[in-house]
Order: structure tokens, then C-alpha cells, then sequence
């Protein structure tokens, strides 16, 4: 990605001339940006806004850290000697005021320290790769929890309120037209659909990232999949809604006495499926932003979700509601987690006495 800056060179030719030089030009910078050895010795500061007063200067010696979360350095730029940027997460301390003791602020700092998040991939070898920044302490909870959620329709044992048939005028008109269906080779159909759609995820992050990568932007994938899932399960337990085969004589009688056969809403094939294609449009757009890579991936991926409901409803093992409202769960989740995520590059304003312009920093 690259920005296009516009420079202004000043250059001292001679006491009685002054030369200047008007330079258009791209630059991304990777990690912290590089000055001068002439502009180190004074470094810019940052415009103050109006009605606000600039911030004290810190104790000489001591770690100031920036409110653009990096962390700081002793020379307060918020570069690690590889300029690669430091580590992200760590819970940030305010530049100490002037009477403030060095031994407070290192305090503060080791405070700031032991509160920080820890990445789970610490060093990415692209500094625009991967699209998502996984923590330890936010991730690994959040797959635990959905894995015990979606876990939790296997334990239910009450058989269905109607069983072993339901009565089709307890439905309203628009179920009513799908009460009864039963074919397993649609439900066959629609299981290969899910699992396609996920293996078919996991095939293009690799492609386009590499396995390193690729493994940590499935992890949101995955934590996007089960989430909805586990909201799912706990709308289907709610409900208790008998499935459609209940309402007709086609489905063995095993299955109609089975608990399995009073879950019906919502559709968690549904819901899985357009979770994993929103989850993965979004994941695309921060690869490509500016590409229609993203749109692509969203059609087919839309597309296979959107099969996989249709064929929950033609197996009869879900009504047309069950599945729409799969379909919104699961477009909510694939929305609302991989936004939960920070990607691991900033974008943030370069200035200095030599240039002005926009810098890229990956963030690690």
C-alpha cells in the first residue's frame, strides 16, 4: 500500500539565496520511521489541539510512553532497537509530570508491564500480514467458552412436547409449507456444504498468507463459528421447536422419539456457515483493501451458506424461519468478533523537521 506524500526539502545553498525544492513521492514506512542524524538532535513535537495544554516533559532517564499504543523507548520515539515497534497490549502510563520520581515511574512501568496482553504471534515475518492480532488472554477464553456452548445440545435428553407427531396447525402459514419434509440425502448434502465452506476457508488464507499466518487468521475464523454455534445452541434449547419431520410420518420413528428431533431453531448449519463467509469477507478486506478480492470471496462464500440453509430446509430438518434466522445470527457473529480484533499494522502520521507524510507501522 502506498501513500502519496508531498515533501517539503529546505536547503541552505548560500547566506544571500534559499533554494526550494518541491518532491512528490510514495513512502511506506515498516516499523519506526528513521531520522536524520542532523534532526535527531531535535526532535519535532506534535501540535497541540486548542484547549489543551502540552504535556510535561519527562525525567531524563526515564520511559515515556506515547498515547498511540506502542510502547516507548528511553528516547521516547516508541521504537525497539529492530525498528520494528514494540509490543502491543501493554497497558500504557501517562508522561510523568515534572516533580514525579524515578522510582514511581518505574513502578508504573512494571505495573504497565505485568497488565499487558501477551500476542500469541509475537514477531509476524510480514509486517501486513496477518489481519488479525490474537491475544492469549482474550482468544484461548473465548474459543474455551464457545466450544462448551455449542457442546451443550448433546446433553439434552427430553424428547419433543409432540412426540411421536405434531399436529401441522400449531404452525404458522409460512412453516406450515415445509411441515413434514424428510430426505436424508438433503441433509447429506448440507453437512458436505458446511464442511466445504470451512475447508474452502482455510485452502484461501493459506494461499494468500502462507501457513503461518493463515493459522492465526483461522483462529477468528474458527472463534466466529463456534460463537455462533453457541449462540444457536442456546436459542434451540430455549425454544424446544419440534423439526419439520415431526410434523408427517416419512422420518423413522427412532428419529421422530429422538431428543435431536425438538431442535429446530435456529439452524446452526445456517448460522456456522454465513458466519464463516462474513468472517472471511472481512478477513479479506484487510488483505486487499483495495481490491474486489473481498466481494468475491463474499458472493461465493454467501452463496455455499445459503445452499447449506436451503438444504437444512428441504432435509426437514428445519423450517424456513429456523434457517433465516441461522442466516442473521451467524452474519452477525462473522461481523461482530473479527471486528473485535485489532490488526497488527498502524497507520499513523510521520512527522519530523525533514518530511511529512503518512507511515505504516506494524505493531507486534
Amino acid at each position: 500500500m502506498s501513500i502519496l506524500q508531498m515533501s517539503l526539502l529546505w536547503h541552505k545553498r548560500a547566506a544571500s539565496s534559499l533554494a526550494v525544492a518541491l518532491t512528490l513521492g510514495t513512502c511506506v514506512t515498516a516499523g519506526a520511521q528513521t531520522v536524520k542524524p542532523e534532526a535527531a538532535a531535535t526532535p519535532a513535537r506534535a501540535p497541540v489541539p486548542p484547549g489543551t495544554s502540552a504535556p510535561e516533559p519527562p525525567l531524563p532517564g526515564t520511559t515515556v510512553s506515547p498515547p498511540d499504543g506502542t510502547a516507548a523507548t528511553p528516547d521516547g520515539t516508541g521504537a525497539t532497537p529492530d525498528g520494528t515497534g514494540a509490543t502491543p497490549g501493554s497497558k500504557l502510563i501517562a508522561p510523568p509530570s515534572s516533580n514525579a520520581s524515578a522510582g514511581n515511574v518505574v513502578k508504573a512501568e512494571q505495573t504497565a508491564k505485568v497488565a499487558a496482553l501477551t500476542p500469541i504471534l509475537p514477531s509476524p515475518t510480514n509486517p501486513l500480514r496477518p489481519a488479525f492480532q490474537l491475544y492469549a488472554e482474550l482468544d484461548l477464553p473465548v474459543l474455551g467458552l464457545g466450544l462448551v456452548f455449542a457442546s451443550a445440545r448433546l446433553f439434552r435428553k427430553q424428547k419433543a412436547f409432540c412426540t411421536p407427531s405434531c399436529d401441522r396447525n400449531d404452525l404458522n402459514a409460512f412453516d406450515r409449507t415445509t411441515a413434514g419434509f424428510w430426505s436424508p440425502a438433503w441433509g447429506t448434502a448440507s453437512t458436505f456444504g458446511l464442511y466445504g465452506i470451512a475447508a474452502a476457508s482455510a485452502m484461501v488464507l493459506i494461499a494468500d498468507e502462507g501457513f503461518v499466518d493463515a493459522l492465526n487468521d483461522s483462529v477468528v475464523i474458527a472463534e466466529s463459528a463456534l460463537s455462533a454455534t453457541a449462540l444457536s445452541s442456546v436459542l434451540t434449547l430455549a425454544a424446544g421447536r419440534p423439526r419439520p419431520f415431526m410434523y408427517g410420518t416419512k422420518a423413522p420413528l427412532s428419529d421422530r422419539n429422538s431428543a435431536d428431533a425438538a431442535l429446530s431453531f435456529v439452524s446452526s448449519h445456517a448460522s456456522v456457515s454465513f458466519a464463516i463467509a462474513t468472517s472471511m469477507f472481512i478477513a479479506s478486506r484487510r488483505l486487499h483493501p483495495t481490491s474486489k478480492v473481498p466481494y468475491l470471496v463474499l458472493g461465493v462464500g454467501g452463496a455455499i451458506a445459503t445452499f447449506v440453509a436451503t438444504a437444512r430446509v428441504m432435509a426437514g430438518e428445519h423450517f424456513i424461519t429456523d434457517s433465516i434466522g441461522g442466516a442473521i445470527v451467524g452474519t452477525a457473529v462473522g461481523v461482530i468478533v473479527p471486528s473485535l480484533h485489532a490488526s497488527p499494522v498502524k497507520v499513523v502520521p510521520v512527522v519530523s523537521d525533514t518530511q511529512r507524510g503518512l507511515g505504516v507501522i506494524g505493531v507486534f
